[in-house]
């Protein structure tokens, strides 16, 4: 090797990746007209975590609302957020996320020449392009999400772990630890990337068998373990949820209303869509989509690369697995999918390398496999550039000018209600609530509620302070026409033209009113317990149940109560012949009680009541006025702490909205 030839092949790698980087942003900065090009929306959601680990709440999204599960990846804020605090603030810190995707491609690069040591040099400088090949890959990796600081470290990962399995047996074991370490850096950028840590810790501990397997596993294995159990700690801690915000909102198993065939065929339909889109496409049509899968099988054979390329593989099928469980991995350009891909293309360039070890003919082969893996995708770059600079500009027109028209309002906004938004409470400064739950409000469940139904965020505004609830909604009504129609009144909207990546082209902003919710902390004289049905929190104090799949919607409506006045309450439907059930609070004790249901309008129902303390009764409901809530009772002639009740609709649906036990 000539001793110039690493500095060169540096800056050569230095080159391509800001090259590339220009070859997005500067058709980006005409359509936004001079803002740095920002396509996806949830890259300001990484921005409003930085800031808030820079004032000194990390893991936060607002510094106000708490602890937060919600962001998809927890080191790149605390990355981000030291160029906040030194004030690279607003849109500016685009500039920087930038720079810092230049230099973690950058390293990658100069992880693979690591990796590819023995090989002939020429490898290295064909796995540079090959790794920046795809389009599609290169669009989230020049988006402003984590992709590609998780690039970075994904080399580096590569690099300890085969450190790991060639040094010296003196300096394994702290080899195999520092593999480890890196591992769990991987898993902490991007929680998926498991499913590749995992089989690389493995092949670590199997590289290095003269060492212990278990003291091994500990060190290969361990830091991960370790992050993933504190996580998990944490977000019981101060959510009361075990997984993180955005599993809970996003996975398919989350839905309660589905079948286990309707989730099946959802994450079918994922991975039919992601395969065909995000691989046969994006590797350059079906006529060469196989190339970078074959120089990857072959890195797989070969016993030089196969520990690392095996688990890089078994990697890109578990991630792909695991994304295909989201039921958003068909939108926002497939970004999901790119970890995957780039498993495969370091895979692709480690068997690249192999066969241009080999003699002659199989040298030129592998060479022309690469520059085929290489070139098959060119022709897409047109398509994602032009995606890349529409989808930044629709965020500019859209997301951000609904912030900057938020920011100029008199008198100031409390708190802005969204949907999933980052730009909206970053760059306007105000205080948010997400609806769909991602954002995190302390330990109240916004996330699961969100998937329930909108009529159960709104129970848990109606948990909040009053002078802590959102005085304005920037939503999609799309998204949430119940909230819009019962609780807005529309001041203002954005619609933009040309829409490619936000969730409809308006954005409409209402003034928010919140007069039909239940004062804070009001009581009905005489209860001695009570359950808000769709009230998360209350269900899961009085593990309330409900028939499940495709029974128990959550519902909502604002009806007169017995003074005259409108009041909202959420509920679920029962339906015939299906029950919904509840524990009472432990604290009531034992005696003659009223239970008192409240229904809305419409036709008769008959219902059977069964408790543990006083038999089975059966009650008949009459047909109701449809303004106004209804409330039937039921003497219950002994019923206590830890008794169970059980509703069973016998006849026709049973609409359940709240449940009161009453004494006099």
């Amino acid at each position: 090797m000539k001793p110039r030839e690493p500095a060169l092949f540096q800056a050569f790698a230095a080159i391509l990746v800001i090259a590339v980087g220009l070859v997005f942003w500067l058709p980006g900065f005409g359509r936004t007209g001079g803002v740095f090009p920002v396509p996806l929306d949830d890259v300001y959601i990484h921005y409003g975590f930085a800031r808030s680990a820079a004032l000194g709440h990390p893991f936060a999204w607002l510094p106000e609302n708490g602890y937060s599960s919600g962001g998809t990846s927890l080191t790149y804020p605390l990355v981000l957020a030291p160029a906040w605090a030194l004030g690279l603030r607003g849109a500016w810190l685009s500039y920087f996320a930038a720079a810092l995707a230049c230099v973690c491609l950058w390293d990658l690069c100069r992880s693979m020449w690591a990796l590819l040591d023995g090989a002939p040099r020429r490898a290295a400088w064909i796995a540079a392009p090959l790794l920046l090949a795809v389009p599609l890959v290169d669009w989230s990796f020049y988006s402003g999400m984590e992709t590609a600081l998780f690039a970075g470290i994904l080399g580096r990962v590569l690099v300890a772990a085969h450190h790991a399995t060639t040094a010296s047996p003196t300096a394994r074991s702290s080899a195999q630890l520092r593999a480890g370490l890196w591992g769990a850096l991987l898993v902490a950028t991007r929680p998926e990337s498991a499913a590749l840590v995992g089989p690389l810790g493995v092949a670590v501990v199997y590289g290095a068998r003269s060492l212990g397997t278990f003291p091994s596993l500990l060190r290969a294995l361990g830091p991960m373990g370790v992050f993933l159990g504190a996580q998990a700690a944490a977000n019981l801690v101060f959510t009361g949820e075990i997984s993180q915000a955005g599993a809970v909102r996003k996975l398919v198993g989350s839905n309660p209303y589905l079948t286990p065939i309707e989730a099946a065929v959802e994450v079918i339909k994922n991975l039919a869509v992601l395969r065909a889109q995000a691989f046969d496409v994006a590797l350059g049509g079906p006529s060469f989509a196989f190339v970078a899968p074959l120089l990857a099988l072959v890195a797989v054979l070969s016993r030089r690369t196969r520990l690392l390329a095996a688990p890089l593989v078994a990697g890109a099928i578990g991630m792909l697995l695991l994304v295909s469980l989201n039921t958003t991995a068909r939108y926002q350009n497939f970004r999901y999918a790119v970890p995957s891909l780039l498993f495969l293309l370091v895979a692709a360039a480690l068997g690249a390398g192999e066969l241009m070890r080999r003699g002659r003919v199989v040298r030129g082969l592998g060479l022309g496999l690469a520059f085929v893996a290489t070139l098959a995708p060119a022709r897409l770059f047109p398509r994602q550039i032009d995606h890349f600079a529409r989808a930044s500009g629709n965020i500019e027109h859209q997301q951000a000018e609904v912030a900057r028209r938020l920011a100029a309002l008199s008198p100031r906004p409390r708190r802005v209600l969204v949907g999933d938004a980052g730009a909206i409470p970053y760059l306007s400064g105000l205080s948010a609530l997400d609806g769909l739950g991602l954002g995190g409000y302390h330990d109240l469940p916004f996330a699961r509620a969100s998937v329930h139904g909108i009529p159960a965020i709104v129970e848990l505004i109606e948990r909040m302070p009053e002078n802590e609830r959102p005085d304005v909604l920037a939503i999609y009504p799309g998204w949430f026409p119940d909230l819009a129609r019962s609780f807005g009144k529309e001041m203002f909207s954005v619609r933009i033209e040309d829409n490619v990546i936000c969730a409809a082209p308006e954005k409409v902003v209402y003034a928010a009113d919140w007069s039909s919710l239940a004062p804070k902390g009001e009581t009905r004289a005489g209860a001695v317990d009570e359950i808000d049905v769709a009230d998360l929190v209350d269900e899961r104090a009085h593990r309330y149940t409900f028939p499940r799949p495709q029974a128990g919607w959550v519902i909502g409506a604002t009806l007169r109560d017995e003074a005259g006045h409108p009041r909202f309450d959420a509920g679920r439907i029962v339906p015939q012949g299906q029950n919904e059930s509840f524990v009472v609070a432990s604290h009531v004790a034992r005696g003659p009680a009223t239970l008192v249901l409240r229904t809305d309008g419409g036709g008769p129902v008959t219902l059977r009541i069964e408790h543990t303390g006083g038999g089975t009764q059966t009650v008949e409901i009459p047909a109701r006025d449809e303004g106004a809530w209804f409330e039937a009772r039921v003497a219950l002639s002994s019923v206590g702490g830890q008794d169970s009740v059980k509703i069973t609709a016998q006849q026709n649906a049973w609409r359940s909205f709240h449940v009161w036990l009453v004494r006099p």
